[in-house]
């Protein structure tokens, strides 16, 4: 590119410039000249375009690159070449000799050349029409720092590369000369019109000063932006946790733009990168609460992140809606289930949350208490809606647990053992099927004498109402209605009654005995109908698990079998084969007796009376048939009758009372769920009590109520649907939400992880209750006036949510609510839980910075008023208290310096308190107490009152007298304030100038009007004095006031005739 230079150049007929001629001579240099410069000629030429052979001129080369010469053309030819080799050392002594006097000017050519390129480069004109090899100062100057800069490195690398130095030879520049001559050069780059030059130095010191406070300001000003920002940003992360994604997708459901689907939103909330059209959800975890009390212990936010992905307890609510909150519930239901009436419904949960009271009150005392038999009385009451099947549920729990013997958790060891053939298993089972069979026992019997009650006429009991005399009057009442057999039948008769459908009863009724003592009774007459049948039964009353033996089992089913295969139909009495049939458990294939009319509980009670629990070694195949077996015979009824579509839809009670009887406890509970969610949650709190459910992991399970785990055992979220239940009531009762919460512990003490996350799932509801509700002094406990502490509910039930001592409970609950209140700015609910806490310390510190806050207004503006905390009981009740028991102001205060002073009076009559408070917190708050009353005193026109005040803080130079080294070091103690003590400086000393202007001219008017008119002279010339110390002490500190407060500092200074 440089060997083109002073070239004349022509455009081809491509658009190029090629050289036609070529440089004979070059000018003497660095690089010495002759056979080397010739060489240098030739492979120039051939580098940038010119051919060997061609013809061209010799010109000799300017002794610089700023100064080319031209020279007589000569014709390139043979005998030319020999007079190559002088024509350099002649070129470059006429170059010595012209340098001195030729260089100035073309550098001053150049640089006009310079300046202009880079203004019509800027667009003015005539820069299209410059030559595009013609290089400026600044890019020939780069060009030299380049070809430097690779030089540099190819002498370091040891390899040598003198196509620079060719280049340069050929373009007749000398290197050394050059580089003196650009650094001799003071060029300045070209400016453009918006660049303003920098300001001359003013000695003016005033103006210096001047210019350092405003560079100081705007430095504090971007520093306090810089701080105000990234507090934000860390409050957002830390307290602001929302999923975009899900948010957008809540609401496209909402308006039908998306159908709804619990699960995927669910997949959505536990993402944790998901990006949509709001942007990408970061969720980071928020390292910065590590040193927040409470915080390591369950990791929770303000808005629901936590230990938990989901909230255990729900939003509030009230309705039906709860039944819709778990997937599987809302999509086995093809309709949403019957609203009940408000008023009656909330009757009712205000009747069961008194039972669970009382409950937990019975374990706190270690007293037994009949939870089935008190809920049976709500459900069994008349007026409701709920069907009858719900009481005899009940009766059934209570025939399967034996209430009256049975304690806390009675049965979770063989309930939840998960081996189908120990032990364990068959005991529950065995009951499960005895308890059944004796609460359908005993129902019959109870119909039985209810029909015989209101039929005395046709049952004709007459005598003794004894048992077996009500089921003869049964009977009688049957046969009288002939509904006793079917047409057709024939009953044999004995002694004017008919035997077998009697001791069919007597069977059906669970009186196994009575019947067996009435077959004795008569057994010469049985014999004449039965010779075997005395023998069967009495063996079979006999044996507590109604079993026969071999021989005599097998005896049975033979004759059992020749009475239905080789008679006739109607030769047999019917109720003879069901005899059969029950005690001999014949032919169970077919588990039904068609020749009787029998109603659901019939059955069902046949397939319980038919069901034994034994172990299978011991049986034949063909005997085997137990509560598994029946269960499977449910699971087909309701799939049939009772499933999604199907007829009878109405009846769920009656499938709810089947799966009860066959201990599906969880499936019954979810199915009740979908119908009636507050009687399947009491049903579950009943089940979870005696240890009769399996509950789920929250964690692993939270979008369905129903699942089932690795061995295919169902198990429900017990503690979500208690959590959710509470939905409806705890915004008003709060205290009975506890005491529903506490009962997730009843699974506390399950073996392994499950027993910890289930406490831990406890603990997480009940601070969800307490965040949510603010009911703190009812939950978490109180403090009287002298100091005394009322316990919370929670407190009180210490015992049942796992928590060892009272410790564990601040820890978990208290301190977190309390972090957490404060973070929200409800002051007096976190000064309440700080103090509850028993960390008075952070109680202090949370009033000197509110005192602060509210000293710091503006006299004339409205003050800054608190948000009370919610009261511990209603105005009816506190009224019913005895004086002494009128708990603390905190409830009801809302000004905020009424509300340090009742903190700092409580905590000073009390060592104990003051202990644990550091020093200079209670000088900051007595400070801050003392400068809000010289505020309150300045506001209502007490000048001399607030100025003693003011003195008696030893905050500002009052009684300075003039004394620079006194104001200096009050200056120089700005610096050691506390900050809530120092941001608040610039206003006292506003006041106290403000007091001192308005007492003096009080004085003033005072001079003449008696005869103290000297010594209130004297006064306001101390005052003045103190005054102006006052702004000498404002002037050294006029940097950390700030400039508004310094300037309302000078004006009011001036109205008060300081100056």
């Amino acid at each position: 590119m440089f060997s083109h230079l002073g070239v004349d150049q022509k455009p081809n007929l491509f658009g190029s410039s090629q050289p036609q001629q070529q440089t004979g001579t070059a000018g003497g240099g660095l690089f010495g000249s002759g056979a080397a410069l010739q060489a240098q000629r030739q492979q120039t030429s051939s580098l940038f375009g010119g051919g060997l052979n061609s013809a061209a001129t010799v010109q000799p080369a300017a002794p610089s690159l700023f100064a080319p010469q031209p020279q007589p053309q000569q014709q390139n030819n043979q005998s030319g070449q020999a007079t190559q080799g002088q024509q350099p050392q002649q070129v470059g002594q006429q170059s010595q000799g012209e340098q001195g006097t030729s260089q100035p000017a073309y550098f001053d050519n150049l640089l006009e050349k310079g300046r202009k390129r880079t203004h019509d480069a800027d667009g003015g004109p005539g820069f299209r029409d410059l030559p595009s090899l013609q290089l400026g100062l600044g890019d020939i100057a780069k060009k030299v720092r380049e070809l430097g800069i690779v030089g540099t490195q190819t002498h370091r690398n040891r390899v040598v590369d003198s196509s620079a130095h060719y280049l340069l030879a050929a373009s007749g520049i000398n290197p050394v000369t050059t580089r003196r001559d650009l650094d001799s050069l003071a060029v300045q780059p070209p400016t453009s019109g918006n660049l303003q030059p920098h300001p001359n130095w003013d000695p003016d010191t005033h103006k210096y000063v001047e210019q350092l406070q405003q560079q100081s300001t705007l430095r504090m000003i971007s520093e306090g932006l810089d701080r105000a920002q990234r507090n934000f940003d860390a409050y957002l992360e830390e307290n602001i946790d929302i999923n975009w994604e899900l948010q957008r997708r809540k609401i496209y459901e909402h308006f039908g733009l998306m159908p709804k689907n619990g699960e995927a939103s669910d997949d959505l909330a536990r993402s944790p990168d998901i990006r949509g059209s709001f942007g990408k959800s970061t969720r980071r975890g928020r390292t910065n609460n590590a040193n927040r009390p409470g915080q390591s212990t369950l990791n929770r936010s303000i808005f629901g992140q936590s230990s938990v992905q989901k909230s255990v307890i729900g939003t509030p609510g009230v309705g039906s809606g709860n039944a819709s909150l778990f997937a599987d519930v809302a999509e086995k239901n093809a309709s949403a289930p019957a609203v009940q009436d408000d008023r009656l419904m909330r009757e009712k949960q205000r009747m069961f949350a008194e039972k669970v009271q009382m409950l937990n009150r019975a374990r706190l005392d270690e007293r037994s208490y009949p939870v089935l038999q008190e809920l049976k009385g709500i459900e069994s009451q008349p007026g409701g809606e709920s069907p009858k099947q719900l009481a005899d549920s009940y009766d059934a729990l209570v025939q399967i647990v034996g209430e009256s013997e049975a304690k806390e958790r009675h049965f979770a060891d063989d309930y939840l053992d998960e081996v189908p053939h120990s032990a364990k298993s068959m005991n529950i089972r065995r009951r499960i099927i005895d308890g059944s069979r004796r609460c359908l026992e005993k129902s019959f019997l109870h119909d039985i004498e209810d029909l015989v009650a209101r039929n005395p006429k046709e049952a004709n009991i007459g005598g003794v109402p004894t048992t077996i005399n009500k089921v003869r009057a049964y009977i009688r009442i049957r046969a009288a209605r002939r509904d006793l057999f079917a047409d057709g039948s024939e009953l044999r008769t004995m002694n004017d009654e008919f035997p077998w459908p009697l001791i069919f009863f007597l069977l059906r009724s669970g009186l196994v005995k009575e019947a067996a003592d009435y077959v004795v009774a008569n057994g010469t007459a049985f014999r004449t109908i039965d010779r075997n049948f005395l023998n069967y039964i009495t063996t079979y009353a006999k044996n507590s698990d109604r079993r026969l033996d071999r021989k005599v089992q097998d005896h049975i089913n033979r004759e059992y079998s020749a009475q239905t295969r080789v008679a006739p139909d109607n030769a047999n009495d019917p109720y003879q084969l069901a005899c059969y049939k029950i005690i001999g458990r014949c032919e169970l294939t077919k588990r039904s007796i068609d020749s009787i009319s029998q109603g659901v509980e019939d059955w069902i009670w046949l397939q319980f009376s038919l069901a034994r629990e034994v172990n299978r070694v011991e049986e034949s195949a063909g005997d085997v048939f137990g509560l598994e077996q029946v269960r499977e015979t449910i699971r087909e009824i309701g799939q049939r009758h009772f499933s999604k579509g199907a007829e009878g839809v109405e009846g769920y009670g009656t499938y709810f009372y089947l799966q009860i009887l066959g201990g599906m406890f969880e499936q019954a509970v979810s199915y009740l769920y979908s119908y009636s969610y507050v009687a399947a949650v009491h049903f579950a709190i009943a089940l979870d009590f005696y240890g009769l459910l399996r509950v789920s992991d929250f964690s692993v399970n939270e979008t369905e109520l129903l699942t089932f785990n690795t061995k295919e055992l169902p198990q429900i979220s017990f503690g979500r649907m208690v959590g959710f239940y509470t939905r409806d009531f705890r915004a008003g009762n709060a205290e009975a939400a506890v005491d529903y919460l506490t009962l997730i512990c009843l699974n506390a003490g399950l073996p392994g992880a499950m027993g910890k996350s289930q406490a831990s799932l406890c603990h997480e509801a009940l601070r969800e209750l307490v965040l949510e509700t603010r009911e703190f002094a009812q939950l978490l406990g109180d403090v009287r006036a002298d100091g005394t502490r009322l316990t919370g509910a929670i407190e009180k039930r210490l015992k049942l949510i796992a928590l060892a001592d009272q410790e564990q409970l601040l820890r978990v609950v208290t301190i977190q609510a309390a972090s957490v209140a404060d973070d929200s700015g409800r002051v007096n609910d976190a000064v309440l839980l700080y103090h509850l806490a028993e960390d008075y310390d952070n109680v202090v510190s949370i009033v000197n910075r509110t005192l602060s806050e509210a000293i710091a207004v503006d006299i004339g503006q409205e003050q800054m008023r608190l948000q009370p905390s919610k009261p511990r009981m209603s105005g009816q009740q506190e009224q019913k208290q005895q004086p002494d028991a009128s708990t603390l102001s905190l409830t009801s205060v809302d000004d905020p310096i009424l509300l340090a002073r009742n903190m700092i009076r409580l905590y000073g009559d009390n060592a104990t308190y003051t202990q644990k408070i550091r020093e200079s917190n209670r000088d900051t708050c007595d400070m801050l107490i003392g400068m809000a009353e010289a505020k309150a005193r300045t506001a209502a026109g007490h000048w001399s009152e607030a100025i003693d005040i003011i003195d008696s803080l030893k905050l500002l130079p009052l009684q300075a007298h003039t004394s620079i080294p006194v104001i200096r070091a009050c200056a120089n103690k700005f610096n050691e304030l506390a900050p809530a003590i120092s941001r608040n400086i610039g206003p006292l000393l506003l006041w106290t100038i403000t007091c001192i202007g308005q007492q003096r001219e009080v004085l003033a008017s005072r001079q003449y009007g008696g005869g103290e008119g000297g010594m209130n002279k004297e006064i306001s010339d101390e005052l003045l004095s103190s005054a102006r110390d006052l702004m000498v002490f404002a002037g050294l500190v006029k940097y950390r006031l700030g400039g508004k407060v310094w300037e309302a500092i000078c004006f009011t200074g001036g109205d008060a005739g300081i100056y």
